[in-house]
């Protein structure tokens, strides 16, 4: 029982507790063996409890699939629950979500939130730091934009079974579109080479300390006839001022976002897209991915700034108001006939007939 204390208690002089890293200088602070077996009989209790963690053995590796951090493997501790390094720098499996070639260029994008679940203020603070302006409950409306890079990690296949190179997202514009609108610029650092890393920091009146997104884990779903999507673990990292010294503080953040071709009443084309975001309680670096505090769901849609009908629509939709015109041109017009009828005519006699003898007057007779 006491060894496992003494085991304990070497554990804790390299190990952390509650988020706080105990400095190497700390070992001054070591308890003198009289002090330890002082306090020994309080911690019998504890001893009985508490596993002893730390100490790797072939059954301990063989039979807990143990957290990564910093100082090597740990082997999990029971009742926590597996858990994510958030500092970690392994590389990325995928090296970027991508999109059809059809959608490359510019679009106009509006996000509506659809609920929220859970803590309300970490959705709305995540919701910010990884772009949001303005009310969450209130309708985004922004440009974002795909391009095309033709690298050989971009080539996918398409609906007709041919290799096309397929486009990426750009996030460094969607960040200076989605955050603009106030008085000074967004200035953000990004490449599309090296997509997984972004930095920005908002100016002018609204402005933020630095906020750095990267990516440390990533699954995709290549295009196909029944749409494309993306889950991504982000790594959010800010800074607050405390006693004059900034403190970095670290989220863990999950998007879900899957993706849909579809058409207007019209005929025009668009996307449609539906956003998941979740987030996680992060201790000493390490997110519990397991029990998310808050779910966020919106709707995207993606809608170009030009009609994007087929042709042979706008051609019959002008050609209805055409016909429509020249009817009523048409039924305004009356048309004569074009025989005179021969009633309408009048015909005076050649010749006119006078009688030739003339009676003669009467004779009075005088007597």
């Amino acid at each position: 029982m006491v060894c496992k204390f003494f085991a304990l208690l070497e554990l804790l002089q390299f190990s952390t507790i509650l988020g706080l890293h105990l400095d190497s200088s700390s070992s001054k602070m070591m308890l003198s063996r009289r002090n330890i077996f002082a306090g020994a009989a309080a911690f019998t209790s504890a001893a009985l409890v508490l596993p002893t963690c730390g100490v790797e053995t072939a059954a301990a590796a063989s039979n807990a699939p143990g957290i990564q951090g910093m100082r090597g493997t740990y082997e999990r501790v029971p009742g926590i629950g597996s858990g994510f390094d958030m500092l970690s720098e392994n590389p990325v499996a995928e090296v970027d979500v991508l999109y059809p070639p059809s959608i490359n260029g510019t679009w106009v994008c509006e996000r509506n939130v659809a609920s929220i679940e859970g803590d309300t203020q970490q959705a709305t603070g995540a919701w910010k730091l990884l772009g949001g302006t303005g009310d969450i409950q209130k309708e985004e409306k922004y440009n974002v934009r795909f391009i095309d890079l033709r690298r050989d990690s971009d080539c996918i296949t398409g609906l007709d079974g041919k290799q096309y190179y397929g486009d990426i997202f750009d996030r460094g514009y969607e960040i200076e579109e989605r955050t603009g609108g106030g008085d000074a610029p967004t200035v953000v650092t990004w490449d599309g080479r090296i997509p997984n890393i972004l930095n920005y920091q908002r100016s002018g009146s609204g402005a933020t300390p630095d906020v750095e997104l990267k990516v440390l884990q990533r699954s995709i779903d290549r295009p196909n006839e029944k749409g494309w999507g993306s889950n991504e673990v982000i790594r959010v990292t800010t800074n607050s001022a405390f006693l004059g010294t900034k403190i970095d503080i670290t989220y863990a953040v999950r998007v879900q976002r899957k993706w849909r071709r579809n058409t207007t009443e019209e005929g025009d084309r668009i996307v449609e897209g539906l956003e998941i975001m979740k987030t996680y309680r992060v201790l000493d670096g390490i997110a519990g991915l397991e029990m998310p505090t808050s779910t966020t769901k919106s709707t995207l849609r993606l809608t170009r700034m030009y009609q994007t009908r087929p042709l042979k629509t706008i051609e019959e939709k002008e050609g209805a108001v055409g016909d429509a015109s020249s009817e009523t041109t048409a039924s305004s017009e009356t048309k004569a006939s074009p025989e005179t009828t021969a009633s309408t005519e009048t015909k005076t006699s050649p010749e006119t007939k006078t009688s030739p003898e003339t009676t003669a007057p009467s004779e009075t007779t005088t007597s």
